[in-house]
């Protein structure tokens, strides 16, 4: 029986360690990105930008991130630009920014600076805070939970 519990508490702090190392990893990738800009070229620079990575067999992707990303291009109209990017089309960027699974959202500033990078579904009103904070926050990664 006591064997049974070290176990589980050595998995449990195995899994604990492995997702501080994911979270560090995404916050240096994340940082690493604030002075370039990887999107220069496919999102016109100027105002912010959310731009959606989704794949082909994504269903998630279809039945909330693109209704969330539309919602937000309406809340938002002209003051943001909202793309929906396909990620097998894009893999250096996908690669670039650690994306892991789709959804993904990419939240820019106005200069196309990579300020959040979200994995999983992000609803709009997250989106939007994003948004509104990207002329002052520091660069910053967030985890959903993470499905395809």
């Amino acid at each position: 029986m006591v064997d049974r519990l070290l176990l589980i508490i050595a998995i449990a702090v195995a899994v604990a360690l492995a997702w501080g190392c994911l979270c560090l990893w995404r916050a240096w990738k994340v940082r690493a990105l604030a002075h370039e800009t990887p999107f220069a070229g496919i999102i016109p620079a100027g105002k912010p930008a959310v731009i959606g990575f989704s794949t082909p067999g994504c269903v998630e992707c279809r039945t909330r991130q693109a209704p969330a990303l539309a919602h937000l291009a309406a809340a938002l109209e002209d003051a943001v630009t909202v793309r929906i990017l396909a990620a097998p089309e894009y893999p250096y960027l996908v690669d670039r920014l650690g994306i892991l699974t789709a959804p993904a959202t990419v939240v820019l500033d106005a200069t196309g600076a990579v300020r959040y990078v979200n994995l999983g579904f992000t609803d709009a009103a997250t989106l939007a805070g994003q948004v509104g904070n990207v002329a002052h926050a520091a660069p910053q990664t967030r985890h959903n939970a993470l499905t395809t």
